[in-house]
């Protein structure tokens, strides 16, 4: 307990005299070797946890003192563990909010209960967010649970958990072998048309979920008296209160109460799986998709995990045998900066072990980092999906999660006697926040963007097939430098050279009828004349195509025939590509410039910008022109650029072939000093320098490009 000897509003209880009630226990646990004292009042379930010296002074409450007499005859007689008036006035607060407690000849709730609810006012976003997670009990399962204890009994028997096992094994081996249709089904779970289906899965196997937890309580000899709904973001859900587990001495079977809904969900997720993978398509088979998607994604992603307040959170928690972990390794953190940064000393009864702090701490830190990335991933969804009102909710969470913290923690700036004590290293901190937000506001900073492209001859040639024929001959090698002219490939096509034959002999043949027609008089020449220019224009363009057979270099450069391997003998369709002639002299980076990042490029030379290409990290490429293209495009120069070879720009889904961008870009065109590192296709990123700004400019514009691309504010 922190000491605070004085407290202004301890004259509201001082005279009061209170007891313990009748129906009371109290029983005697151990964490980690440290004990602490549980109290327990069935008749309302509740629950309070008290280290010795707090059960020490529990225990002299009696309605012949009053809280005033007791309070000093326990800070004469332990001066060192008494507890201050502000410390013992949240004491008695906590037990009568809990019910453990009773006022002899009556009391005004408000005289206690004033500082608890005071505490538990807040501002008017932290209890719009408090909306996201609001409970509406509606069941007592006690009955229910009670009538039902020989089932389960029998479902929570090592031969059921056996059986189980078994199932689940059946269930994983079915996954395996029919992955693909899984994954393939699962693209249309999030579908409007399925969303109905799939909260209607998710509410079932949350109340299967929660009932679990509450039958395993039961098991073990714990009472459940509440079940009912809570909204969580804004979906009602199914929830169960089991405060009742507080009581159990074991940490194994606090463990085991945690693990309980798990337990539930996997056996929901084996059934289904089962039934998915043996059922046609059809109501059934949607239905177990679902149900075997929502317990995998909810116990896998979500549950499992002890960073989030969900059962592996309080499975760790029981494990490691610290109560309200959290809480706990948030204190520590605090410790440790009243110990180290103001010098304070720190109550004897709160030091622990060098590796209990350190896990503490750790476990601070990295359950924080995943809070706010949750968080902020909450905050997202609720504004994209329920846009105005969305917003305001975000606005809510993010001030309960992000803002209300740090108000929270500046809080002892209010108090003059915290001002006074820590003057010096207020002053220094002070000092270092002000020259740091003068950083952020007037110091100008480098403004550089990276933009993802791609290296492309500035000429080039694709060459196609223009006949259909048989590769012969392909002797130049892939990135061989050829002249205009020079044979890329000889193809062959024995049925043009077969009509070419006929061709030539009905040529043959009309030439001969001409002639006869002429020694006999001319009366068919004119029919014979018709033929014979029919002909020679069929053999004209019979000639020409067997003249494209021989495919030829459209101009100086390189050939890249990567398409032409393993074809020799092969038949190759008319319009088949099989290569490029690329011009090596002059080479073209082309930067993807994505709208939100064309925000004053307007005077940006080629003397600002650098390029550097994968495989080549160390080396600069100079730009010697820059050109920005005046139109936007969504056409890819290159799938290099999109996520299938590790770019960032997406790309849509209808042709992923075909490098479409789901949204529009500018296109920047660098030309490029010839280098050793210029190889046409290779990927690489151009670094634009900007005018400096400050920090405070650059996330402003930052933020409000977010706005107004993702809300169109």
């Amino acid at each position: 307990m922190a000491k605070r000897t004085f407290y202004d509003q301890w004259h509201r209880i001082a005279h009061l005299r209170i007891g313990l009630r009748p129906g009371v226990s109290v029983r005697k646990h151990s964490y980690r070797n440290e004990d602490w004292y549980v109290y327990y009042e069935a008749a309302h379930c509740g629950f309070f946890r008290a280290r010795p010296q707090t059960h020490a002074l529990i225990l002299q409450i009696a309605p012949d003192r009053t809280l005033n007499d007791i309070w000093r005859s326990y800070a004469d007689t332990s001066p060192q563990t008494a507890p201050g008036q502000q410390d013992f006035f949240d004491l008695i607060s906590a037990l009568y909010g809990a019910n453990l407690i009773y006022v002899e000849g009556g009391v005004n709730e408000s005289h206690i209960l004033e500082r608890a609810l005071a505490k538990k006012k807040k501002p008017l976003p932290a209890r719009i967010s408090e909306l996201l997670f609001f409970r509406v009990p509606l069941w007592d399962p006690q009955p229910f649970l009670h009538r039902h204890q020989r089932s389960i009994r029998a479902f929570y028997s090592w031969p059921m958990l056996v059986c189980m096992g078994l199932l689940l094994i059946w269930a994983a081996i079915e996954f395996i072998l029919n992955a693909d249709r899984a994954f393939a089904q699962s693209a249309s779970i999030l579908q409007m048309g399925n969303l109905i289906p799939l909260y209607v899965a998710i509410f079932i196997t949350h109340f299967l979920h929660e009932l679990s937890h509450a039958a395993l309580t039961k098991f073990f000899g714990g009472h459940v008296r509440t079940m009912g709904i809570m909204l969580l973001m804004l979906t009602p859900l199914p929830y169960a209160d089991l405060t009742a587990v507080w009581n159990f001495r074991d940490k194994w079977k606090r463990a085991a109460v945690g693990a309980a809904g798990m337990y539930a969900d996997l056996i929901s997720c084996a059934v289904a799986t089962v039934v998915w993978a043996y059922s046609p398509p059809g109501a059934v088979n949607e239905i177990a998709l679902n149900l075997m998607f929502v317990t995998a994604v909810y116990t896998f992603v979500f549950n499992i995990n002890p960073l989030m307040r969900f059962d592996g959170y309080y499975i760790l928690s029981d494990l490691v045998e610290i109560p309200n972990l959290h809480t706990a390794s948030k204190a520590q953190v605090v410790a440790l900066f009243r110990t180290k940064v103001l010098a304070e000393q720190i109550n004897p009864n709160d030091r622990v072990s060098p590796r209990r702090r350190l896990f503490l701490i750790a476990f601070f830190v990295t359950s924080n980092i995943y809070r706010i990335m949750i968080m902020l991933g909450i905050v997202l969804f609720v504004a994209d999906q329920y846009f105005g009102l969305g917003l305001l909710v975000a606005f809510a969470l993010s001030y309960n999660a992000f803002i209300a913290p740090v108000a929270k923690a500046l809080k002892p700036l209010r108090s003059p006697y915290f001002l006074r004590k820590h003057r010096n290293i207020l002053g220094l901190s002070g000092a270092g926040v002000a020259v740091i937000v003068l950083m952020i506001f007037a110091l100008p900073l480098p403004d550089n963007r990276r933009l993802d492209g791609v290296i492309e001859a500035q000429v080039q040639a694709r060459v196609f097939v223009p006949v259909a024929g048989k590769l012969a001959q392909s002797t130049l090698r892939d990135g061989d430098r050829v002249a205009r002219g020079d044979v890329l490939a000889q193809l062959i096509n024995p049925e043009l050279e077969q009509q070419r034959n006929a061709l030539l002999a009905r040529r043959s043949g009309a030439l001969a009828r001409k002639a006869q027609a002429i020694a006999m008089g001319a009366q068919e020449l004119a029919a014979i004349e018709e033929e014979l220019s029919t002909v020679d224009r069929s053999l004209a363009h019979i000639t020409t195509q067997l003249g494209q057979l021989t495919i030829r270099a459209p101009h100086s450069g390189v050939w890249v025939h990567e398409a032409l391997r393993g074809q020799q003998g092969n038949w190759l369709g008319r319009g088949t590509e099989i290569g490029t002639v690329l011009d090596d002299q002059t080479y073209l980076f082309q930067a993807v410039l994505r709208q939100e990042t064309a925000d004053g490029i307007g005077g940006l030379t080629a003397q600002d910008v650098s390029i550097k290409v994968e495989g080549a990290r160390a080396q600069t490429l100079h730009v010697e022109q820059l050109q920005i293209l005046p139109y936007s495009r969504r056409e890819l120069p290159s799938l290099a650029l999109s996520p299938l070879a590790g770019g960032g720009t997406a790309i849509s889904t209808e042709d992923p072939e075909a490098a479409r961008a789901v949204e529009r870009f500018f296109l920047l065109s660098a030309t490029l000093l010839p280098s050793s590192d210029t190889i046409e296709g290779r990927s690489g990123w151009m670094r634009m320098s900007l005018p400096y700004k400050p920090l405070a400019q650059q996330g402003f514009r930052a933020v409000r490009q977010f706005f107004q691309q993702r809300y169109k504010l």
